[in-house]
Order: structure tokens, then sequence, then C-alpha cells
């Protein structure tokens, strides 16, 4: 069995779009949960969200590649983006290697329902556009994330509600340590809108707290009253340690055990 290190890290959060930005909020107290005005309109109990920037891709991807991803592609995008910057993963080593994926995503809420919305107004499945099944299908940002950095390696994605990062990251282990990859990009993301969650406020599972939005989540506080919802995207590089040495990648971390 070989050791799995972590060579590679990336987020984009609603307390920062990199792992500078969130170091500083985490350690300035810095909350990123605010009011989203749609929720109301749209009759939530509660309106408390993180606030998560859509990340501006246009200087990044052609619009090809922009057009089929969905909001948490987006966020993964970046995400991806630091996180193989840090393990000195460039395009010709993702072309010369195999390198695979296994990322956790919840939902594609907001895609399926703007997509039957249209089909409804106009009668006429044509109008939905090419870009609208690739980003509505639960495995959105492995597909599109596989092909904007020419992932070779094992590609899936994984469904597992709040769990789904982490059990990407445990299956990439478990692949790596077995010999099966010598490399994986792994991690979750989420979308942010309103049309994600509102089954979880019909049940009242949401803080409404909205006074005081920064104090809202206190899940061990005997005055707690619900979750506060967010979004973003967080991306790690895992691969075994020899791979590691052989590249002369710094090693962040060493995975032991899932």
């Amino acid at each position: 069995m070989r050791r799995v290190v972590i060579t590679g890290m990336g987020i984009y959060s609603c307390i920062g779009k990199n792992q500078d930005e969130v170091k500083d909020s985490l350690f300035q107290g810095r909350s990123g949960i605010g009011i989203d005005p749609a929720r109301k309109e749209m009759g939530y109990f509660s309106a408390l969200t993180g606030l998560v920037e859509r990340p501006d891709l246009k200087k990044l991807l052609d619009r090809k590649k922009r057009h089929s991803l969905a909001e948490q592609g987006e966020y993964a995008y970046m995400a991806t983006l630091e996180a193989f910057r840090q393990a000195q993963i460039d395009e010709e080593f993702l072309l010369d290697h195999e390198v695979g994926i296994l990322y956790g995503n919840d939902s594609s809420a907001a895609p399926v329902i703007e997509a039957i919305d249209v089909i409804r107004a106009k009668k006429n499945t044509a109008m939905v556009g090419s870009g609208s099944i690739f980003q509505s299908m639960n495995s959105t940002i492995t597909m599109n994330l596989s092909v904007i950095f020419h992932l070779k390696g094992i590609n899936f994605t994984i469904s597992g509600a709040c769990a789904s990062g982490s059990h990407a990251i445990g299956m990439a282990y478990m692949l790596i340590k077995s010999g099966l990859q010598d490399c994986i990009l792994c991690g979750g993301a989420q979308e942010v809108n309103p049309y994600s969650v509102g089954s979880f406020d019909g049940l009242g599972a949401f803080s409404t707290r909205e006074d005081e939005p920064e104090k809202a989540s206190r899940p061990f506080d005997k005055g707690r009253d619900g979750l506060v919802p967010s979004g973003g995207g967080a991306s790690l590089v895992l691969e075994s340690y020899e791979s590691a040495v052989r590249r002369g990648a710094t090693i962040l971390a060493e995975v032991i055990g899932y």
C-alpha cells in the first residue's frame, strides 16, 4: 500500500476567493453571511445565505467552455486553478500524465428549473440551448473540468449531501493508496442560488436570525435555531508520495486514513 499526500489546495467561498483571503477572514473573524433579497421575494422564511460572488471567466475560458459550466462548476474551476498552481501541475503535465478527478456535487437545481421555465414558456425544447444539458447533470463538475484540464484518469461524481466533498477525498485516497491512480483532483462544490435550497427552507431548517446575519450560524450554542446555507468550491490535489517526490512537489500534508 502506498502513502498518499496532498500537494495542492484551492478554495472559492463566501469568505474569500483563494487560500490567503480565506485565511485572513478566519483570523479576523469576518463572516460571509448576508441577506439575499431574492429569497424574500420568493417567499422564503429565511433570506440568510453565504454571499458568493460569481467569478468573471471571460479572460480565462472561451465562450463554449463558459456556456457549459453551471454556477458550482465555476467555483470548482477557480478552486482547481489555485490547487494545480500550488501543486506545480501545468498543462504539459496534465497532457502527459493520467490525472483523475473525483468531485462532490449535491445538486444542479438552477439549470434544470431554468430549462423547464423556457420549455413551458416557448413550447419548444430546442429553445433551451446546447449548454443546458452540461449544466444540469449532476456530473456537471467532473465532466467540465476533465475537458478543460485534459484529465484522463478516473472520473466520477460523488453525491452524499454535506459529506460529498469528504467522500471524494476519501475515495481518491483509497484509489491512490491501492495503486490504481498516481494523482487525483478531488473536492466539492455547491450552488448557492434560491432554487437549490427551497425545500430545506420549507422544512424550517434554516436560521431566521436575520437581524444578525454574521451571528446566525451557531451550531453548538443553546440559542441555535437552524442552519445557514452557502456555496462555493474547494479542490485538493492528492497523489502518491512517490509521485510527489519524483516531481519535486511540496508536500503539504499526508492523508493517513478514511
